[in-house]
């Protein structure tokens, strides 16, 4: 077999004899770096030896069976949608339109940046739309500059339980300012007694069935402290029982997507807003068209064990710029951070212990409150071109 392309996106065309060597169980050489595999329907189905790919759960299967054998990541491409089969995530993107090599150069310069498979599957996707809005993509080779700060480039990134579930009730104040996260109804009643207009509760259920009573109690009383102070309250991850007791909204986390039901939490008049941590989670955000998204976590925290690199205040400034939703900015906030946060265009800044923890919350709100204020009088913090990476290409 000839020596390996110093190269980190393989197809059929540039790379026949060493996709045909991974097949047959030859492992790849140290040079060869990290690999992603772009194939059409036809390439994938002549390498597993089948007839065709005609359905999306056989184009599925034989991702899932590509991976296993090759061990390499890898994304199967056509003209109307693609299926990503990653380390990070599995599932479909939108292509709108022909795949070209502009597709395939904007995918390789992001591996090549340290972005993982999935992230550089996405700006692919976006690099190849943006040349679709400018001509035939097919004439370009090299994306345009510009390609990743146009949201209608952002392609929609499938759940794992498909889902036509799109559009919820927008915020009744987009302005959500300072964002507190609590653990109780007293918490509740504490922070919008402060000042507070928008407020989470979170409570980390235990499994025990007896703990359900519990947190509707705590629900119901969260809702009457906040409907009396006008403030808007969602609740973190119980979305049945938000839903019973008539919440303004529910806060979901990426793996809570996958178990609740979206159709009932719209029909109720919901708002629904989500965490978001990296590009292809953002793409699967912004398919639902959330109330808000959250983005984090935007610096270092202990709130909770995660694999995600810390995004900074350019990634904020990134999805502030890119989303027109109102995003949310957390993880790690001070007053400085949380300045910063507002400056970057945060429409909310979520704080947990640096109001929970603090010698007096009162005052903490107060600080945190004025230091929003002061960050939008500042000049915006301008965004960068592309984010960075917030998964270490090993994970």
């Amino acid at each position: 077999m000839n020596a390996p392309r110093q190269t980190e996106v393989w197809t059929t065309a540039a790379n026949a004899a060493q996709l045909q060597a991974l097949m047959k169980g030859q492992p790849l050489p140290p040079s060869a770096g990290r690999v992603l595999l772009c194939l059409s329907g036809e390439e994938a189905s002549k390498l597993l030896g089948v007839p065709t790919l005609d359905t999306r759960d056989a184009i599925e299967l034989g991702a899932s069976v590509l991976q296993a054998r090759s061990g390499q990541e890898l994304v199967i491409l056509s003209d109307e949608e693609m299926y990503a089969h990653t380390r990070q995530a599995q599932g479909w993107l939108d292509a709108r339109g022909p795949v070209s090599p502009v597709f395939l150069a904007a995918a390789e310069a992001a591996l090549a940046s340290g972005f993982v498979a999935m992230e550089a599957i996405v700006l692919g996707c976006m690099a190849n739309s943006h040349a679709l809005h400018h001509g035939d993509p097919r004439d370009h080779k090299v994306s345009r500059p510009d390609f990743a700060q146009q949201i209608r480039n952002l392609p929609h990134f499938s759940l794992p339980q498909p889902t036509t579930v799109s559009g919820f009730a927008p915020l009744s104040d987009a302005d959500l300012g300072l964002y507190a996260v609590v653990d109780s109804a007293a918490w509740v009643k504490r922070v919008v007694t402060a000042g507070v207009r928008t407020v989470q509760l979170r409570i980390k259920d235990s499994g025990h069935p007896e703990q359900s009573e519990l947190i509707r109690h705590q629900v119901r009383q969260s809702i009457a402290a906040a409907t009396a102070a006008g403030a808007q309250l969602f609740i973190n991850d119980h979305w049945q029982i938000a839903v019973e007791e008539g919440a303004y909204g529910v806060h979901l986390g990426q793996e809570d997507l996958h178990v609740a039901d979206l159709s009932a939490i719209k029909k109720a008049g919901l708002r629904l807003g989500i965490s978001t941590h990296a590009y292809w989670e953002v793409c699967r955000a912004w398919a639902l068209r959330p109330s808000y998204i959250a983005c984090g976590p935007i610096h270092p925290t202990q709130a909770k064990a995660m694999p995600w690199i810390p995004q900074g205040n350019d990634n904020l400034a990134y999805w502030c710029k890119l989303l027109p939703t109102p995003v949310v900015g957390i993880a790690g906030m001070d007053a400085l951070r949380t300045e910063q946060a507002a400056q970057c265009g945060a429409a909310g800044v979520a704080v947990i212990s640096a109001i929970t923890a603090a010698a007096s919350p009162e005052a903490a709100v107060a600080q945190l409150q004025q230091a929003i204020h002061d960050g939008r009088r500042l000049p915006r913090v301008e965004a960068p071109l592309l984010p960075k990476s917030t998964l270490s290409p090993t994970v």
